[in-house]
């Protein structure tokens, strides 16, 4: 059966005026986002000058995320989306302006840049599960995945953008103003999201009691063995291959000694792969487990051929299809989970997504740092592949154990018979709009 012509095309989302508006103001506080991100760590490099510092000042900004992850997805669930946003809109640009005033006025203490950048990080852990549901309220059940690529397609064309400018921006007007024109950005999404009337997507009572909450959701992906397997993989590949701030900069130091500016050729040619991987990954309408499986093995291999490169040049071709195969995972992984779950669990299931994407970063970059340390360069980023197509092929073959592989007539995979919700309690409730 053909697609419509409503629901094909890499952009076909961006057709809805209200997606449009929610992405293209999206793009812009992405970006701006980006932008403080690498002036936040040069404002502590140049305070401390101390790579510790630095990161700490990121780490702090994830740990809310492992610490009340799945919280963030309650109230996801709980609560209006859109009104969720326009709080987190407003507390990011408190931050930003926090930023601002106190780098402006020279008394930025450290111990005062790491409260905020944990007060970031709890923001985060609540709007970014609100983000991740909220296009299933704009676009209908046949753009979800196209919308699922395209909000990927954002954050990696701000991360490609953003760094740029403020690399530039930094030497000309320095780090304070760079985090006021971050806080401006976020203006711009919550002027956006108040022209927006997203589409009744649950009816007004119908929100998860607080008790058992987050557990519920737990229990929903436990019982559906597509999504463990997907969430297995997907979490496996963020934990160990994907770890190229260590990875990249040890090969620009050691093994092919091309300094700062060869590090920056190497960043580019893995975020022209990642944007080229997630337009083409934007035109799939129907992901399945399979392409997660075999999007993880191409990643895998790409990124082991990457370290066996002999010379510069080489290793940076192969950095385009590292960069274009994560995607397709990325994008398959995240398309499959917005297509899958019902929209009473969304936030919770999106709060676990985070979670597995990000929680497992201080194990897996102290793990390829030591190999790397031990064994080599080229074997730390080796190894990462490696675990990407181990963990693909071990989920395949439980996968199979458990037919989830096995194709349905529509071209989906089985699923399993819903965890048992529990009962809503029996006290009314408003919208929170």
């Amino acid at each position: 059966m053909s697609k419509s012509p409503a629901s094909s095309g890499v952009f076909a989302a961006l057709r809805v005026r209200d997606y449009r508006v929610y992405w293209s103001t999206g793009l812009v506080s992405n970006t701006g986002t980006a932008m403080q991100g690498v002036a936040l760590d040069w404002f502590v490099l140049d305070l401390t000058h101390s790579g510790t510092a630095v990161g700490w000042a990121a780490g702090l900004q994830f740990a809310p995320v492992l610490l009340f992850g799945l919280w963030g997805g309650v109230l996801a669930d709980r609560y209006d989306r859109r009104t969720l946003l326009l709080w987190a809109q407003s507390l990011y640009a408190v931050q930003a302006l926090l930023l601002t005033v106190t780098v402006l006025s020279g008394h930025a203490p450290l111990w005062w840049i790491y409260l905020l950048s944990f007060a970031l990080g709890c923001v985060f852990t609540v709007e970014n599960p609100a983000r991740l549901s909220f296009v299933t309220e704009l676009v209908g059940p046949s753009l979800i995945a196209n919308a699922a690529g395209l909000n990927i397609l954002s954050l990696n064309a701000a991360r490609l953008i953003g760094p740029a400018i403020a690399g530039v921006l930094i030497a000309v007007i320095g780090t304070g103003w760079v985090f006021a024109l971050n806080a401006v950005s976020f203006t711009v999404v919550t002027v956006g999201l108040l022209t927006i009337r997203p589409k009744a997507v649950r009816s007004p009572g119908e929100r998860p009691p607080w008790a058992g909450a987050g557990a519920a959701g737990l229990r929903y992906v436990a019982a559906r063995p597509e999504l463990v397997g997907v969430f297995t993989i997907f979490g496996l590949v963020a934990t160990f291959a994907v770890n190229f701030s260590t990875t990249l900069t040890l090969f620009a130091g050691r093994v092919f000694d091309v300094g700062s500016s060869g590090l920056g050729f190497m960043s580019t040619a893995l975020s022209v792969g990642t944007v080229a991987g997630t337009l083409v990954a934007t035109r799939r309408a129907s992901p399945r487990v399979r392409t997660v499986v075999v999007g993880a093995v191409l990643f895998g291999v790409s990124e082991a051929l990457a370290a066996l490169m002999p010379s510069y040049p080489a290793f940076l071709l192969m950095l385009l299809p590292a960069g274009f195969t994560l995607m397709t995972l990325n994008t398959a992984v995240s398309a499959f989970v917005q297509s899958e779950v019902s929209d009473a669990m969304r936030g919770r299931v999106m709060a676990v997504y985070t979670v597995i994407s990000m929680g497992g970063a201080p194990l897996g970059g102290p793990v390829i740092g030591w190999i790397s340390e031990h064994a080599g360069v080229r074997w730390g980023l080796a190894s990462g592949g490696g675990a990407a197509v181990l963990a693909a092929v071990t989920v395949a073959l439980w996968l199979v154990r458990h037919q989830a592989l096995t194709p349905r007539a529509d071209g989906g995979v089985p699923a399993a018979e819903p965890a048992p919700v529990p009962p809503r309690s029996p006290t009314p409730t408003t919208s929170a709009d």
